[in-house]
C-alpha cells in the first residue's frame, strides 16, 4: 500500500526501527508499558517510511490515470490527479509534524484519518468505472487489490489503520462491479466478482490480524531485550563504580600506612648503621624483615593502582629473551629459591629476540617465580624454559608444587585470591601477584596460558611476538646483581632539605640522613622551605607530595627551582591514587614512593654528590632485599 507507511517489510524488520525503549529503571515492566512500547514502535515505523509510501502511491496513481483518462476525455481524471498530487506532497512535507504534534496515545487516530483520505482518493477512478472496457476494469481492480494487499505488511496488520485504507477502495470497487452496465447473461458473474472482492477483503483482514500479532510479539521480544540490556548496563556501571571505590580505598589505605612504615624503614636503617650488641642486632634484623614484608604488600597495592591508572608505560626495545631469562634465573638461584632448598633449572632451547620492555618483563617473571617458590615443596624444582613456536617466542615457569585444582584455575588471576590460604598467611602476600602479571601481560601483548594439576605442579607459559633478527646483548637487559652488605664510612657535607608536614617523618628521615653524613634542614611546607633556602643553599631537596593547607610538593619544588637550580629534586609520597600518580608522571619529576628503600635513597644522594664534585655517602652496612624481588633491583616499587 502507499500511504499506510512502508511499502514492504515484515513485522520483525519493522520493529527494528523503533526508537523508544523501556524505562531504564524498569526491572518488572507492566502490561501498560509494553502496550505503550508497541504503539510507539508502530508510530516510528510509520513515520520512518511515510515518504517512500507516498512515492508508491504516486506510481499506482499514474497507472490509474492512464487507464481512466484513456476512456474519459473529460476533466475529471485530471482534477482527481491534481487532488492526489496535492495530498501526496502535503503528506511528504507534513505527516511527521501532524502525527508528532499530539500525545502518542492519540497519534493513531491521526494516522487513521490520513490513510482514510488516501483510500478515498485512490478509489477516485471508480467514478468512471462504467465507461471502462472489461480489460480496463480488470486492470483497475488488480491495482486496487494490490494496494490493499500491500497494506497488510506496511501497516504491520494494525486493524483500524488497515481498514481505514482498504475499505474505501475495496467496498466501492465491489459496488462498481455490480452497478456498472453489463449484458444480462453476465449479471451472475459480475455479482460473483463483487462477492469475491469482499471475501478477499475479509481474508486480508484475517491475515492482517496474524501479522499484527507477529508484530506485537516481536516488539515484546525487543522490549524484553532492551530491559535486560538496561539491567546489564546498570550492573556494569555498578561494577565499575565498585572498582573505582576499591582503587580509591587502596590508594588511601596504602598512603596512610606508608607514612609510619616509611618512618620505621629509615629508623631501622639508621639503627643498622650503628654498632649493636648481637641480641639487639638480631632484634633490629627481625624488625627489618617484618617492616619489609609490610612494604612489599604495599608495593603490590601500588602496582595495581599504577596499572589501573594507566601510569605505567612500556618502553620497548629489541631484547634477547634467552638472555633476560638467563639473568633472572641466575638472580633467582642465589636468592630465595636457594634459601628454601629448591633446585632452579634453566632450559634454553634456542635463542629468540622479542620487542618488549625488559623491566616489565622481569617483573612478570619475578611474580611467576615468586609463586613457584612459595607453593613448592622442600627439595622441589623450579624450571625456566625458552623456545620458539613459529613467529611466537615462548617462556615458561614450572614448579613441582601443590598445583591448582581445576575448579580454581579461572580465579587465580583475580585480585586478593589465593589458593589454599583461607587463614590469610601473611608470608604468602596479598594475592596480587598474578593479578599484576595479567595486567602487565596485556600491556606487553603477552598471551598467558596456565596448566596445573593438583599435587603435581603448575606451568605458566608466556607467548609473545618474536623478531626475525637477533638483537645484540644490552647491559640494560640483564638483571642487576642482588644488593647485599655494602661496607664503608659516611662522607659528611651533603646539604639536604627535607619538606614534610609530619614532624615524625621529618625527624626519622633526618636521623637516617645524618647517619649517612648529610647536613639536614627540615621544613613543613613551601613558605618555610623558601626561608631556609635563602639562608643555606641545599644540594638535595626531598619533598612530600601532599602537604597541609592546600600546599603540595609540586608547588614547593616549582618555587625552589629558581632559587637553587643545581639541586637534585625528588617527590616522596605514599599516595597511590591514580590521579596523583598521573599528575607526578606528567610533571616529569623524580618520584619516590614511601617507604623509600634505603638503597634507592643512597643512589639519589650519591648522584647528587657526584654532580657537586664530592664523594657520595656510603650506603648502610645491610640493605634488606625485598621479599619476592628476585632481581634485587633497588628503587621504588615499579610494576
Amino acid at each position: 500500500m502507499g500511504s499506510a507507511g512502508p511499502t514492504a517489510g515484515t513485522a520483525q524488520g519493522a520493529s527494528a526501527t523503533a526508537q523508544v525503549g523501556p524505562p531504564p529503571e524498569a526491572s518488572a515492566p507492566d502490561e501498560r508499558q509494553i502496550t505503550d512500547f508497541i504503539r510507539d514502535s508502530f508510530i516510528d515505523l510509520f513515520l520512518s517510511q511515510s515518504r517512500r509510501a507516498q512515492l508508491g502511491l504516486f506510481a499506482a496513481s499514474v497507472l490509474l490515470l492512464i487507464i481512466w483518462a484513456g476512456a474519459d476525455a473529460g476533466p475529471l481524471p485530471w482534477l482527481w490527479a491534481g487532488a492526489l498530487i496535492s495530498v501526496s506532497l502535503w503528506r511528504i512535507a507534513r505527516t511527521e509534524v501532524v502525527v508528532r504534534a499530539v500525545d502518542p496515545r492519540h497519534a493513531t487516530r491521526r494516522i487513521i484519518a490520513l490513510l482514510a483520505l488516501n483510500g478515498v482518493l485512490m478509489a477516485g477512478p471508480l467514478l468512471g468505472f462504467g465507461a471502462l472496457s472489461e480489460v480496463q476494469r480488470a486492470a483497475v481492480t488488480l491495482l486496487l487489490i494490490a494496494l490493499a494487499t500491500g497494506a497488510v505488511a506496511s501497516t504491520a496488520g494494525h486493524r483500524g489503520i488497515f481498514l481505514a485504507f482498504a475499505v474505501p477502495m475495496m467496498v466501492p470497487l465491489a459496488l462498481a462491479w455490480v452497478i456498472s452496465s453489463h449484458p444480462a447473461e453476465e449479471r451472475v458473474s459480475v455479482i460473483g466478482i463483487a462477492l469475491l472482492i469482499l471475501v478477499y477483503l475479509g481474508f486480508l483482514l484475517s491475515v492482517a490480524r496474524q501479522q499484527h500479532e507477529a508484530f506485537q510479539a516481536s516488539c515484546r521480544i525487543r522490549f524484553a531485550e532492551q530491559a535486560l540490556n538496561a539491567r546489564l548496563r546498570r550492573a556494569l556501571d555498578s561494577e565499575s563504580e565498585a572498582n573505582r571505590a576499591k582503587t580509591q580505598f587502596l590508594a588511601a589505605a596504602s598512603h596512610d600506612l606508608r607514612q609510619p612504615i616509611h618512618s620505621m624503614n629509615v629508623l631501622i636503617a639508621a639503627l643498622q648503621m650503628r654498632q649493636l650488641d648481637p641480641k639487639a642486632a638480631e632484634m633490629v634484623q627481625l624488625l627489618g624483615q617484618v617492616n619489609q614484608m609490610l612494604s612489599t604488600q604495599l608495593d603490590a597495592l601500588l602496582d595495581v593502582s599504577r596499572l589501573d591508572a594507566g601510569a605505567v608505560q612500556a618502553h620497548r626495545s629489541a631484547q634477547r629473551l634467552d638472555l633476560v631469562v638467563a639473568a633472572h634465573h641466575e638472580a633467582m638461584t642465589v636468592g630465595v629459591a636457594a634459601q628454601r632448598g629448591l633446585a632452579c633449572r634453566l632450559d634454553i632451547v634456542e635463542r629468540v629476540t622479542v620487542h618488549t620492555d625488559p623491566g616489565l618483563l622481569l617483573r612478570v617473571l619475578g611474580n611467576l617465580t615468586d609463586n613457584a617458590v612459595k607453593y613448592n615443596r622442600q627439595g622441589g624444582e623450579v624450571r625456566l624454559q625458552v623456545w620458539r613456536e613459529g613467529d611466537r617466542a615462548c617462556v615458561s615457569v614450572s614448579d613441582t608444587g601443590v598445583g591448582i585444582p581445576e575448579a580454581e584455575q579461572a580465579m587465580v588471576f583475580r585480585e586478593f585470591y589465593q589458593v589454599g590460604n583461607v587463614e590469610r598467611d601473611r608470608t604468602r602476600g596479598l594475592g596480587l601477584g598474578l593479578s599484576i602479571v595479567q595486567r602487565l601481560a596485556a600491556l606487553l601483548d603477552i598471551e598467558i596460558e596456565l596448566a596445573s594439576r593438583a599435587g603435581i605442579g603448575t606451568t605458566v607459559t608466556l607467548r609473545m611476538p618474536a623478531l626475525a633478527t637477533q638483537a645484540e646483548p644490552e647491559p640494560d637487559a640483564s638483571v642487576p646483581p642482588p644488593q647485599g652488605n655494602i661496607p664503608g664510612s659516611a662522607t659528611p657535607g651533603l646539604r639536604v632539605l627535607v619538606i614534610d608536614d609530619e614532624a615524625q617523618v621529618r625527624r626519622s628521615v633526618s636521623l637516617l640522613l645524618e647517619e649517612l653524613g648529610c647536613t639536614v634542614m627540615t621544613a613543613d611546607g613551601t613558605a618555610q622551605a623558601r626561608e631556609l633556602v635563602h639562608r643555606t643553599m641545599p644540594e638535595v631537596v626531598l619533598s612530600d607530595l601532599r602537604l597541609r593547607g592546600g600546599d603540595s610538593g609540586l608547588d614547593a619544588l616549582r618555587a625552589l627551582r629558581p632559587l637553587c637550580p643545581d639541586a637534585v629534586f625528588a617527590l616522596v609520597t605514599g599516595d597511590t591514587a591514580p590521579q596523583r600518580i598521573q599528575q607526578a608522571e606528567q610533571a616529569g619529576v623524580l618520584l619516590l614512593h614511601k617507604p623509600v628503600p634505603v638503597a634507592r635513597l643512597h643512589a639519589l644522594l650519591a648522584d647528587a654528590a657526584s654532580r657537586h664534585g664530592r664523594p657520595g655517602p656510603t650506603a648502610p652496612r645491610t640493605v634488606l632485599s625485598r621479599s619476592g624481588d628476585h632481581a634485587g633491583t633497588p628503587g621504588e616499587a615499579q610494576p
